[in-house]
């Protein structure tokens, strides 16, 4: 177990000596910290999700980004806890892009989608989706807006619960 936490520990340190933005978004059911790469690197996230009436999710994702020329592909998972009408767990798979537009502006995507395979419990599937800009008006400040859906399918589709859907502002770091 140190092992491991030692291993992750290196992993978040080493990625954040990297060029990237951190940044810190909420939505009205959730809350998300990240850290994107400028570049080739590794990026995390950490996400904590909790709607008054359809339940919770927290958990930890890592990703490698590549840039290929004013896009940056990125690959990777997510570790997620959930509390959706009944406990479970799902390893969430999947990426991001993002593209230059000028002016210091960004557009991105990612979606991270987790099969029946990959949760416990009665979970059919885990769905997280995202899409916004960012834009940096000076080089060390982010300023970031968009839209998150997030969703779990229940076997039983009466227990299906929506978690996020709605519009989010995000303030973050460049550096």
């Amino acid at each position: 177990m140190k092992i491991r936490a030692l291993l992750i520990a290196g992993l978040v340190t080493s990625g954040a000596a990297q060029a990237g933005t951190m940044t810190l978004g909420a939505g009205s059911d959730f809350v998300n910290f990240s850290r994107t790469p400028d570049g080739a690197g590794i990026g995390f996230t950490l996400d904590y999700l909790k709607h008054d009436h359809n339940g919770s999710a927290g958990g930890l994702g890592a990703e490698f980004a590549l840039p290929l020329g004013p896009v940056t592909v990125a690959a990777g998972v997510k570790g997620t806890v959930l509390d959706a009408d009944g406990g479970a767990t799902a390893g969430l798979v999947g990426g991001r892009i993002n593209v230059d537009a000028g002016y210091s502006v960004s557009l991105f995507g990612q979606a991270y989608y987790a099969p029946e395979s990959f949760a416990s419990g009665s979970v059919k599937s885990v769905s997280d989706v995202t899409a916004g800009v960012r834009w940096n008006p000076i080089p060390l400040l982010a300023l970031e807006g968009g839209y998150r859906y997030y969703q779990v399918d229940r076997k039983d589709d009466s227990r299906s619960r929506t978690l996020a859907d709605g519009p989010y502002l995000g303030l973050g770091l460049s550096f």
